[in-house]
């Protein structure tokens, strides 16, 4: 299965509700361009330890045993931002979840203390995207969502801001993938993804980027 960061970049603009918005050509404008900006920012915290990174910027990790759901997405990390402290609230049952369920093969690849370090790793990017006042989403090109003949309007593709924390991940830990294909493979084990999902996704990049080769760059 030749997964490799691309694929798993397509994965989540795929699933941007401005995904249909986005010409084929300019796929790779958003994939590559947002896997650069991650990669850069990891850079700027090179040989640094997320969770001393947490200690030295004053951001308190909380912990809760239950799990965080919105309109029945559940969530594993929530990042808190406040004028005098910033937090991020761990949920440990759906982390250690996670984790059970994160090989292919079954059993668990990752360790509960991985798979916290990549949530701190994913949080703390946004974090960064705060205090730098350069959010990933905003520093691309934007795409028409309606266009008359006297009014253009336009948005942000928001995915790419989690594609860049995908790759910040990856660089900061050291990782053999982005982390996104954790949550594939455990949507996979729990039913909500078909298990193909992940050769199906393959397959679907190289015939929709023309195998990565389908490029408008800037």
């Amino acid at each position: 299965m030749n997964i490799n960061d691309q694929v798993l970049a397509f994965g989540e603009l795929s699933h941007d509700l401005l995904f249909h918005k986005i010409p084929a050509e300019k796929y790779m404008y958003y994939i590559d361009r947002s896997i650069k900006e991650g990669i850069s920012a990891a850079r700027q915290y090179i040989r640094r330890d997320i969770r001393s990174l947490y200690m030295e910027k004053n951001i308190e990790i909380r912990y809760a045993d239950g799990s965080s759901a919105f309109l029945g997405i559940r969530f594993r990390a929530q990042f808190h931002l406040g004028k005098k402290k910033s937090s991020v609230t761990i949920y440990r049952n759906s982390l250690a979840e996670l984790a059970k369920m994160s090989s292919l093969e079954g059993g668990g690849q990752l360790t509960y203390e991985k798979a916290l370090d990549i949530h701190l790793c994913h949080e703390f990017f946004h974090y960064h995207e705060y205090i730098t006042g350069k959010a990933v989403s905003e520093t691309l090109d934007p795409v028409v969502t309606l266009k008359l003949p006297f009014f253009t309007r336009k948005a942000n593709i928001s995915r790419c801001s989690e594609i860049a924390a995908h790759a910040f991940s990856k660089q900061m830990l050291g990782l053999e993938y982005m982390p996104n294909i954790y949550d594939y493979i455990y949507l996979m084990h729990t039913k909500q993804l078909p298990p193909d999902y992940l050769q199906a996704l393959v397959k679907r990049f190289q015939i929709e980027t023309k195998g990565g080769r389908c490029h408008i760059h800037k």
